[in-house]
């Protein structure tokens, strides 16, 4: 998964970045501005510890520094960078300090996550303009003009396309266009310390619901302080700052929020992984997820939730005590089930 950050000048994107980049279990990319995530899961750890498996494999996230332009903002270069993004995350001003002053209005968060979203629902609304009248030269009129009139209508009224019901067939006709308002997004609120014990801005998570985007409040500049420090210190820092997830931990959930991600677990002498799939996936297709051969030949799944296990012990204890189910290709997968795929190729 590809998390693009971004968001105006000054909002502390650098320091999130430096953050995020510098704590345990990250791996800074070949690329300068990415960074790659080991998503925190003890259900893995804790099979890792009975398998005694030859690999052990985290879902991966790669957090991607976006920079959205100043002072043109959502330059062609930033939008170029977003459409290939599964998530963006829009970092929001929260704190004011002495090299930040407030503006002479005050900050707020909302007011500049509209401003941002209005400017993102106008860059598509440009895409789609071009496109339709080019269709009407062509006098095309088919499902893409159909999907491409639909979003217009939502563009002229400030809607972006997430929150735009377009399916089937107009889906699959505009999907090339990669509309950055289609892409699922991710609120980050960047607070002063001071902001860490509560819950500032609150009116910023009615504009989060409206917006179907989950929010995170983080303080940028602690994280850094906390990035330098060993795994231990940093569990000791984040007790005594009352901050209960760090802001990998949250970001990461965030961004399985934003695109409704589950993981299932595949284990074995040779590997245990977890797998990232959208909640609502079938058994058939988190078979195509592992390999397309087990798509192909799907005969069967069988599936037991990883604390089920744990319990047993051993999947011999499981079977006995009927708590390793099969279950056929329509099956809905579960987050944090082991999955075993029988086929035939």
């Amino acid at each position: 998964m590809n998390v693009g950050i971004f968001g105006h000048g000054g909002a502390g994107k650098s320091t999130l970045f430096r953050a995020l980049a510098g704590g345990e279990g990250v791996s800074q990319g070949k690329q300068a501005g990415v960074c790659a995530i080991k998503v925190p899961d003890d259900r893995v750890d804790r099979l890792a510890e009975i398998f005694r498996p030859k690999k052990v494999t985290h879902v991966s996230i790669s957090f991607h520094d976006i920079d959205a332009g100043e002072p043109e903002f959502l330059s062609v270069q930033a939008l170029a960078a977003m459409r290939n993004m599964d998530v963006l995350a829009v970092l929001l001003r929260g704190f004011s300090d002495d090299f930040h002053p407030a503006p002479p209005g005050g900050l707020s968060p909302p007011a500049e996550f509209r401003e941002i979203a209005s400017a993102m629902v106008l860059s598509d609304y440009l895409v789609a303009q071009k496109r339709i009248e080019r269709m009407t030269k062509e006098a095309r009129r088919d499902a893409e003009w159909t999907a491409l009139h639909k979003a217009i209508e939502a563009f002229e009224r400030d809607i972006p396309l997430r929150r735009v019901d377009i399916r089937g067939e107009e889906e699959r006709a505009i999907s090339g266009f990669r509309f950055i308002s289609r892409i699922p997004m991710l609120l980050v609120l960047n607070v002063g310390e001071e902001g860490l014990g509560g819950e500032p801005y609150p009116e910023l998570s009615k504009a989060a619901e409206e917006a179907k985007a989950p929010l995170v409040r983080l303080c940028a500049k602690v994280e850094e302080e906390i990035s330098r420090l060993s795994p231990a210190e940093q569990a000791e820092f984040l007790r005594e700052m009352g901050i209960a997830r760090s802001a990998r931990d949250q970001l990461v959930r965030g961004a399985f929020d934003a695109m409704e991600y589950i993981s299932f677990i595949t284990v074995g002498e040779d590997e245990v992984r977890a797998w990232n799939v959208r909640r609502g996936t079938s058994a058939l297709g988190a078979a195509g997820r592992i390999h397309s051969d087990l798509e192909k030949g799907f005969i069967r799944a069988e599936v037991i939730p990883c604390e089920d296990f744990l319990r047993c012990g051993s999947m011999a204890k499981a079977r006995t005590e009927g708590k390793l189910r099969l279950e056929g290709k329509e099956y809905i997968v579960k987050d944090g089930e082991i999955f075993h795929v029988r086929f035939n190729v």
